[in-house]
């Protein structure tokens, strides 16, 4: 597939994607999602996510000035804001500390870097048009972009260099009606949630979800007429539908007003920029449907090699709601099988059982050679972190072990290990 023409995006939409591609910059998940693959021509690329990722970054890279450039120069505010912004992913007090200036002025700083750096991927990749796309000067000058402005500044804001916890998909979506039926009852129209018992633990991401869908019930609610709206849930793949519905045909004759369009104009925009897909019809006879795709979060497989019943299912609570899911085995001679099927990102393994001693199993993987680069994490009470570590273990945990202790560890592995497992069959 070839280069589609710029003629099909605003230059404001080109940052916007941009923005939202560095915003994830080590989340391959989104990055192969995103609208720059098929922009950037990386669409026949064996691994879309990492050639996308290889890009922005020695963009930015390019435009790091020259040692004699003053310090002080435009260059170096530009490449030292997406150096610290989004390669390092430094919090927004530290960039604006780093820079010595505000966090007011880094609002401006972060904007004039993405221009730039837009400007720069725009022509080396022979996108830029001037029949299409204005120079990023003219274009922050434009009323009729004011408010497109407005919004992706704020959604600058909005970012997290941490990432959100995520949360069980039927929580966020019970918060999400508790928060809209005050808006139901003044309108009189039944809210309704329907969610398969196989999603209803689907961690996802709160405050993008929760602005998304308050947003699209904002107008589906006064639009509903006497039918009730319908939130459902559905898995399709590797994405998760979301569809707001109302079926009452006299919300179909009900034409939406330009404030509503604006709305739900908004409610793209902040899908786009989280990294999801949203579309609506409002159709005579059909009714009112908005439909919002989001790639269904990854789980993370870790194995869990111990006899201890009650450690396995405090490990499982443990990461209840986050993006790693632990398969536990109390049986060690079976870990070598249980690697190959689960396919896990990391192993933790206890030395102290009953029927095995854990040291065996740890020199057992090793010598397995599709195993010999995988993450093994020692958990145990004894205090044998440099015996552990000298026997090819990866980290070492002394139990008792906390919530936080074990998904910091789990977050060290899985990011030094650059993706979880990659173990062959």
């Amino acid at each position: 597939m070839g280069i589609p023409s710029v003629e099909r995006s605003s230059y404001e939409q080109f940052v916007r994607y941009l923005r939202s591609a560095l915003h994830y910059l080590y989340d391959p998940v989104h990055l192969r999602r995103s609208p720059l693959v098929d922009m950037l021509g990386l669409a026949g690329e064996f691994d879309r996510a990492a050639a996308l990722q290889h890009i922005l970054t020695e963009a930015i890279r390019a435009l790091k000035p020259a040692e004699d450039e003053p310090p002080q120069s435009r260059a170096w505010g530009v490449y030292d804001t997406l150096n610290f912004q989004y390669i390092r992913q430094s919090a927004r007090d530290a960039v604006a500390t780093q820079l010595g200036i505000s966090e007011r002025q880094l609002r401006r700083e972060q904007r004039r870097a993405l221009e730039a750096l837009a400007h720069y991927l725009l022509q080396k990749s022979d996108l830029a048009s001037p029949k299409v796309i204005d120079r990023p000067e003219q274009t922050a000058t434009r009323p009729a972009l004011e408010a497109g402005q407005a919004l992706s500044e704020e959604l600058v804001w909005l970012q997290n260099p941490v990432p959100e916890p995520r949360i069980p998909l039927n929580e966020v979506l019970h918060t999400v009606h508790s928060l809209a039926q005050p808006l139901a009852e003044q309108w009189q129209v039944p809210l309704r949630i329907s969610v398969p018992g196989g999603l209803s633990q689907l961690p996802v991401t709160q405050l993008a979800l929760r602005h998304i869908l308050l947003t699209i019930l904002s107008v589906a609610i006064p639009h509903a007429g006497q039918g009730e709206v319908v939130i459902a849930a559905a898995q399709l793949g590797a994405e998760i539908e979301l569809r707001v519905t109302c079926c009452d045909s006299r919300a179909g004759q009900m034409p939406f007003s330009d404030k509503d369009a604006a709305i739900l104009e908004t409610a793209q925009n902040l899908a786009t920029f989280y990294g999801a897909q949203l579309s609506f019809s409002h159709q005579e006879l059909m009714g009112f449907a908005v439909t919002l795709t989001l790639p269904a979060p990854e789980r993370i497989p870790v194995l869990v090699i111990d006899d201890n019943a009650d450690w396995l299912e405090l490990l499982q609570r443990y990461t209840a709601g986050s993006r790693y899911q632990v398969v536990g085995t109390r049986q060690p001679e079976t870990a070598r099988s249980l690697v190959q099927k689960v396919q896990p990102a990391v192993i933790f393994l206890d030395v102290m059982m009953h029927d095995m001693d854990g040291w065996q199993v740890l020199s057992d993987l090793r010598h397995e050679p599709a195993m010999g680069q995988l993450p093994i994490v020692i958990c145990t009470v004894l205090p044998v972190e440099s015996l552990a570590l000298s026997l090819s273990a990866n980290a070492f945990l002394q139990k008792p072990v906390t919530q936080d202790q074990f998904l910091k560890v789990l977050d060290q592995q899985v990011s030094l290990s650059g993706r979880p497992s990659s173990i062959r069959r």
